[in-house]
């Protein structure tokens, strides 16, 4: 092992001395492992990735690999992923600042919400008392008519009239009763999303969530389908998985999940991203790495793709 290392040594140095206006030096690994210097990439090996090394030797830059038609679209699919994130990034800090400049404290939110619901209430009060009125006026129509059947003759027109008018008027005031018991149900759900996030953005760092688009993708994504029924428990239990693997979340919402930016060639950014669809929701789990050689390493290496299957089970 020594005797090669030092045979590829020599061959550099041998390279770099013999170069006098040093230019470009590439080294790149062939299909039979056999590690190659030039200054020149042959046609056969320019799909093969490579390094740009300086005078010292050293690597300056790193060349990908052509992609397969299957890691293009996968690509693709990241790509369209993280603008997504950023969609869904920019609007929750947007509603973050609105929370935080609206209330100091949960019971400034109370407050507020207690107003909206005795307004509501005053509102369901008065269209109830409508409702008895529209109810009596429309029972005494159909008294009306029930009169005129009994005698035999014919209902009037205006007999008619009056009782699809009454009709109409009485169930358009309870479709309005019914919207304000929702706006109650609606407020209701809201209060609590917004202490519950308000908590949360009192207890979570104050490091400024980014999506990272500076780091590298592994080419591999985490999906997790989830139901109605079952995607608040899973989203947690996600959540839960990437602390296990190290990586503290510094920013969640109900939709998306960021780690800390991936700095060294042996960390890994993890990141959740629940989206709903049509058909069903899917959480997935998007592994970034250090924009580096050993970064680029660390994103193919087998823990990564372990990292992946173990994601996808755990809604087995």
């Amino acid at each position: 092992m020594r005797t090669k290392t030092n045979t590829l040594i020599i061959l550099l140095a041998a390279l770099l001395i013999s170069t006098p206006s040093f230019a470009k030096l590439y080294k790149w690994v062939d299909a039979n492992g056999k590690i190659s210097f030039s200054d020149k990439v042959p046609p056969s090996e320019s799909r093969r990735e490579r390094e740009e090394l300086n005078e010292h030797g050293r690597t300056i830059a790193i060349k990908d690999a052509a992609k397969t038609p299957e890691q293009i679209e996968q690509y693709k699919k990241i790509v369209a992923l993280q603008k997504t994130q950023e969609k869904l990034l920019k609007a929750q800090l947007a509603k973050d600042n609105a929370l935080l400049k609206t209330f100091q404290s949960e019971q400034d939110i109370d407050t507020l919400a207690n107003s909206k619901f005795e307004m509501i209430k005053s509102h369901i009060t008065i269209a109830q008392g409508q409702s008895d009125t529209l109810k009596k006026q429309l029972l005494l129509h159909q008294k009306a008519a029930a009169n005129f059947e009994r005698a035999g003759e014919k209902i009037p027109a205006k007999n008619v009239s009056n009782i699809e008018s009454a009709q109409s008027q009485f169930d358009k005031n309870q479709r309005e009763i019914d919207q304000f018991n929702q706006q109650q149900v609606d407020l209701s759900e809201q209060l609590v999303n917004d202490k519950t996030r308000f908590k949360i953005l009192k207890s979570q760092p104050s490091a400024t969530a980014n999506i990272h688009s500076d780091t590298i993708p592994s080419l591999e994504l985490g999906e997790l389908p989830c139901n109605a029924n079952n995607c608040d428990a899973l989203w947690e239990k996600a959540q839960g998985f990437i602390a296990q693997q190290g990586a503290p979340i510094l920013f969640t919402s109900e939709s998306l999940a960021l780690t800390k930016k991936p700095t060294l060639s042996k960390n890994r950014g993890l990141s959740l991203t629940k989206l709903k669809s049509d058909e069903q929701t899917i959480i997935t789990l998007d592994i970034r790495c250090a924009d580096s050689k050993g970064g680029k390493e660390t994103c193919k290496n087998e823990e990564t793709t372990r990292l992946i299957k173990s994601f996808n089970q755990l809604g087995d």
